[in-house]
């Protein structure tokens, strides 16, 4: 379990995370959802016992990130946003590099083995990771987070840069981790992927605006605000401008705006269902 109370950091004058709190439960695939520079990375690198809070608490594996960042590392698996492999050795070197810093040295080869038939690396194993394409030595990074198992695994943006099928692939991958029993949390700032995650926490400017199931998070945003489509000629200019228009932007041959509750607009508006973009930008 990852259990996160009322953590805060400051780098200056800037407040990276404003009093966090969350709870993962094993099993779960958790996604923190925002911008760039929302906080999402300073949260990882705090549960990951490589930075600490400067106030509030957090517990990763049974583990207290402040008193224990050591044991937090030895008891996770990381992946950061740049794909953490090193590039001038092999894909099996790779592997058996991060098991050995684990597994006692017996169990090294049958976990390399595993992890490279689960993972579909054996025909690359004897390739340089430097030579893999970005789809392929991102797969590379999360296998070898995940060689030896954790109970916790945290994904910094695994996707980042990679086309839409590569990033399915990695978010089955992802699945599989959560399947056997691993608290998987993973940050993200595509808004189509934040809907393969079980639950998920909206960042923003260090804050936590809102968090539950992108149902739930659906729900929540259509109590405050309504969605709508509009085929229209008039300019964007003049549709954001007009009362109770809260946001409004190209969509098709149209707009897609989001409206206060009791907005009436002299438009042939059609209601639409919101994605998680809707919802982020209603929830902010």
């Amino acid at each position: 379990m990852v259990s996160v109370e009322g953590v805060s950091r400051r780098f200056g004058n800037l407040i990276a995370l404003d009093k966090v709190s969350l709870r993962i439960n094993p099993g779960e695939v958790f996604g923190l959802l925002g911008p760039n520079g929302s906080g999402k990375t300073t949260l990882i690198r705090i549960l990951t016992g490589v930075l600490l809070p400067h106030a509030g608490g957090a517990q990763v594996a049974g583990l207290d990130v402040g008193r224990y960042p050591e044991q937090v590392k030895a008891a996770i698996g990381y992946a950061t946003q740049e794909a953490s492999v090193y590039r001038d050795l092999t894909v099996r070197e790779n592997l058996e590099f991060r098991a050995r810093l684990y597994l006692e040295a017996r169990a090294v080869p049958p976990a390399v083995e595993e992890t490279l038939r689960r993972f579909g690396l054996q025909g690359l194993a004897h390739q340089l990771a430097g030579a893999l394409s970005g789809g392929w030595r991102q797969r590379l990074a999360i296998a070898q987070a995940v060689v030896h198992k954790p109970k916790v695994v945290f994904l910094d943006e695994p996707t980042t840069g990679l086309d839409p099928v590569s990033r399915r692939t990695i978010w089955d991958l992802v699945h599989q981790e959560a399947a056997r029993g691993a608290v998987v949390l993973v940050t993200t700032h595509y808004m189509d992927e934040a809907e393969r995650c079980h639950r998920l926490a909206l960042l923003f400017d260090g804050q936590v605006v809102a968090q539950g199931t992108p149902h739930e998070l659906e729900q929540l945003a259509l109590q405050q605000a309504r969605v709508a489509y509009c085929e229209t000629d008039l300019p964007l200019e003049h549709i954001r401008a007009m009362p109770g228009v809260l946001d409004a932007w190209p969509s098709g041959r149209g707009v897609r705006l989001i409206l206060e509750q009791k907005a009436s607009l002299n438009l042939p508006l059609q209601t639409v269902y919101p994605n998680l973009e809707d919802v982020f930008i209603i929830l902010t």
